[in-house]
């Protein structure tokens, strides 16, 4: 009831109104509890979502290098009669008048030379030759840290690319760090003449995630090496899977040594067979002096790291 002091008019407060001002209920421990475990139930149905996406994102990156690798090579095509650069080729007009090299390095057809020159020719940048799944620790960027590609010495003349641009991927240590991911069709024997040029197919491959050292035993078994990095680039860690880009251009992540649509027809006429891209599988070409299979026009796609002659290189892996 309202009463009157001293002339004045006062009314009570309401006593369960002020009841609900001063008192708020808060959250209990139980209440609290199951909010936490709705949460993590809630971020363990997202995570295998958001893992997958973040896989294929990385994926669609690293065929979009690798297509772009290839691009490049197209490109440079377009000057050299639709070959695809190749240093020996490029080197060879860089002799003095005695028929000497006026080279100040070696133009093998290396990974190290190949992928050196189309930098020096910019191309592409350094940091494209890192694949965005790349599991080795030590292969990075060359100008990660500091600007170690030496643009400014290649004159063009005694200097074609850079040697301090590593591709030795079997000598990769934190020390000795090396600067490219990606595999290239093998610069020797029928594969140059068959597949190293504009016009190749689609069943051609020409750069690729590098691959597994593979094994063939005299009874045909294949072995591959179970700790190499490669099988941790998409997919399965127990199994190779990896980007392919083919002579026309196509790309794709291919689940095997032995990508679908990719079959070597031998050179002698014998039917088609199976093609691990990263094998010497045939051995269809009797040259002499010429190892098994290197003479050969299959797919073998390598980081190459040493040039014996025309048909015998040094392949190497992590």
């Amino acid at each position: 009831m309202p009463f009157r002091l001293n002339g004045v008019s006062f009314r009570p407060m309401n006593c369960q109104k002020q009841k609900g001002l001063t008192l708020r209920r808060g959250f209990t421990i139980i209440e609290l509890l199951v909010v936490i475990a709705i949460i993590v139930v809630i971020v363990s149905m997202l995570t295998p979502a958001l893992g997958r996406a973040f896989r294929s994102a990385r994926s669609a990156e690293d065929t979009t290098q690798a297509k772009g690798i290839h691009a490049s090579m197209l490109l440079y095509s377009t000057t050299s009669d639709g070959k695809l650069p190749r240093p020996s080729e490029i080197g060879k007009g860089y002799v003095d008048a005695s028929g000497d090299s006026t080279l100040i390095h070696d133009i093998y057809d290396t990974t190290a030379n190949l992928m050196s020159f189309m930098l020096a020719q910019k191309y592409f940048n350094t940091e494209y030759l890192i694949s965005p799944t790349e599991a080795n620790p030590n292969v990075q960027d060359i100008n990660e840290i500091d600007l170690v590609y030496d643009f400014e010495s290649i004159d063009g003349e005694t200097v074609l690319w850079d040697n301090a641009f590593a591709a030795d991927i079997s000598s990769a240590t934190p020390a000795n760090l090396v600067n490219n991911s990606y595999a290239h069709q093998a610069l020797c024997g029928e594969r140059v003449r068959l597949k190293w040029h504009a016009g190749a197919s689609a069943s051609d491959i020409i750069i690729s995630n590098r691959g597994p050292e593979t094994t063939i035993t005299s009874d045909g078994i294949m072995s591959v090496d179970e700790n190499s990095y490669t099988l941790q680039f998409h997919g399965a860690d127990n199994t190779w899977s990896g980007v392919v880009v083919g002579g026309d251009g196509s790309s794709r992540v291919a689940n095997s040594l032995y990508p679908d649509g990719v079959a070597y027809k031998p050179l002698n006429g014998l039917p088609l067979g199976p093609d691990n891209i990263f094998y010497t599988d045939w051995n269809d070409i009797n040259i002499s002096s010429a190892p098994l299979g290197m003479a050969s026009g299959d797919n073998w796609l390598v980081i190459c790291n040493d040039v014996y002659s025309e048909n015998e290189i040094s392949a190497v892996w992590d």
